[in-house]
């Protein structure tokens, strides 16, 4: 079984764990673990992602090169596992 994690790109992995471990240390340990993250965890892995990529802008509102990585991270987490909220409830 490949993990949430490790189904992540290669080269993406490392940020990924860095910033999310960062903030959350139990949502990286579970990630580690599961096949699929719940709904739950996309949401709260997107929400600390995009807190993050929102740190690493530059004056100019540009993302820095770690603002990019941060961004090619969570583009390629939510293209996976994309967050689907059922609109008829």
């Amino acid at each position: 079984m490949s993990s949430v994690v490790d189904s992540l790109p290669y080269r993406l992995k490392s940020i990924f764990i860095t910033v999310v471990g960062g903030q959350d240390d139990q949502l990286l340990e579970s990630l580690r673990t599961q096949k699929e993250p719940t709904l739950q965890q996309r949401i709260a892995v997107e929400r600390i992602l995009s807190n993050e990529f929102s740190r690493n802008l530059g004056p100019d509102y540009e993302p820095t090169p770690r603002g990019r990585d941060i961004d090619n991270v969570l583009g390629a987490f939510l293209l996976r596992w994309p967050i689907e909220v059922d609109r008829d409830t």
